[in-house]
């Protein structure tokens, strides 16, 4: 678990970093700059990343479409230059606070103690 608790943990920071890539911009401005695009889309693989890591037992405490998040890591490694920007954006705005919500739910409903401060 204590690993878990990690993985969420940095979770929960990639999307912060990924606000703040974004804070003050649209979607069209978005749309024409590269070093955003990148930066957002790091942080997403990351995300997908460190859920292929956490436990089955620490998922089925959090209601999330688990591979859909391990996946887009998996297409954002092997076909990068094939992402749609606008998926990417749409994740932004309709999915990372949901999935960041949901992880701070469940961490103060089953004792997880994430490790970043700010998210309490």
């Amino acid at each position: 678990m204590k690993n878990d608790n990690v993985y969420l943990s940095q979770i929960i920071d990639s999307i912060e970093k990924i606000n703040n890539f974004i804070n003050g911009i649209n979607y069209q401005q978005f749309t024409v700059d590269q070093k955003t695009q990148s930066a957002v889309i790091m942080q997403l693989t990351l995300i997908g990343e460190l859920a292929k890591k956490i436990s089955q037992e620490t998922k089925s405490q959090i209601n999330l479409p688990w591979k859909q998040i391990s996946g887009f890591r998996d297409r954002a490694i092997h076909d990068y230059y094939q992402i749609d920007i606008e998926i990417v954006w749409k994740t932004i705005e309709e999915d990372l606070l949901t999935l960041k919500n949901k992880i701070i739910s469940a961490a103060n409903e089953h004792e997880i103690i994430l490790d970043n401060s700010k998210n309490k």
